[in-house]
């Protein structure tokens, strides 16, 4: 097994998995460094500390109250050399094309086997995606989404609270562009507010 010269970061506030994960990773000597982070602000903190060196960020979908996905685009922001492998137990269709639409650099089932992890950080530093099997086999099932990446990432936003001039600033996009793209999005899923905007995201597992 290669030792990678990297830090490894798993982000998971289910401290039982993330604690066992991180010290399997640990023990195997797989990178220079192992951290099991739960809070945002730790995160965020870390990737601008170390916004020059490699970074393997082991992400879960399913956090406390929101999903693990507009973590992605700002991990990608913060560290460049950032490389993004979502580990999950989601099993829905749509959730799991949400998910692939954001490109993390490799997605793999909480229950896959250790070779499965290797498997996925040697395809990783080959320079291609890895996505484990199990992911692909339920993803080929997977309608389509209405909404693009960029419209994913407005709605995680939104589903947080965050107001249009918020969003306009984490985006780093125009007001306008933002209530452009809410309207659009409105009117793909049929819905005559943003309340029922969110409501329609929530049953189709998109945030």
């Amino acid at each position: 097994m290669t030792k990678r010269e990297a830090t490894a970061i798993v982000f998971d506030d289910h401290l039982l998995f993330a604690d066992s994960f991180s010290a399997l990773i640990e023990r195997l000597e797989l990178f220079n460094n192992v951290h099991t982070l739960s809070e945002e602000k730790e995160l965020t903190q870390f990737l601008i500390k170390n916004r020059k060196s490699p970074v393997y960020l082991f992400l879960d979908y399913y956090l406390q109250d929101k999903t693990g996905l507009q973590l992605i685009n700002e991990a990608k922001r913060l560290n460049k050399n950032v490389v993004i492998i979502v580990m999950s137990s989601v099993v829905s269709p749509v959730a799991i094309a949400n998910i692939l639409s954001y490109n993390p650099h490799g997605f793999v089932s909480k229950s896959s086997g250790f070779d499965t992890i290797l498997e996925c950080l040697n395809t990783i530093d080959s320079g291609q995606q890895y996505i484990s099997p199990k992911i692909h086999q339920i993803n080929s099932a997977a309608s389509n989404i209405p909404f693009s990446a960029r419209e994913l990432e407005i709605l995680q936003y939104f589903a947080s609270g965050l107001s249009i001039a918020e969003t306009a600033e984490r985006t780093y996009l125009s007001k306008h562009t933002i209530v452009a793209h809410r309207r659009k999005m409105m009117a793909k899923a049929s819905v005559n507010s943003i309340t029922e905007l969110l409501s329609y995201a929530r049953k189709q597992e998109l945030i």
